[in-house]
């Protein structure tokens, strides 16, 4: 498996990252988040880079959480089955 930790962000960056403050970082409630819908945003390069694609394709909010789960799978070398199966390895 991939480190992760490389790919991280803190906040303060993932707001660099996305040229916003973070303040609108914390309000977009479709971005991936850990611990459930109220849970800390996963602030990873690869899901941020999905959730704007994501955005830019004005993906229905199942969709984008998908892409977003997608690419953080593709991140761990493990590679989805379906979009309602888990991942398995790669």
């Amino acid at each position: 498996m991939t480190d992760l930790a490389q790919e991280l962000m803190t906040p303060d960056e993932a707001a660099k990252w996305f040229r916003r403050s973070i303040s609108w970082l914390r309000q977009q409630k479709h971005l991936l988040r850990v611990g459930g819908p109220r849970g800390q945003p996963l602030y990873h390069v690869r899901v941020c880079r999905a959730y704007v694609l994501g955005q830019l394709q004005s993906l229905p909010p199942d969709e984008l959480r998908a892409t977003q789960v997608q690419a953080l799978a593709n991140a761990c070398g493990l590679a989805a089955t379906s979009s309602v199966g888990p991942p398995r390895l790669a």
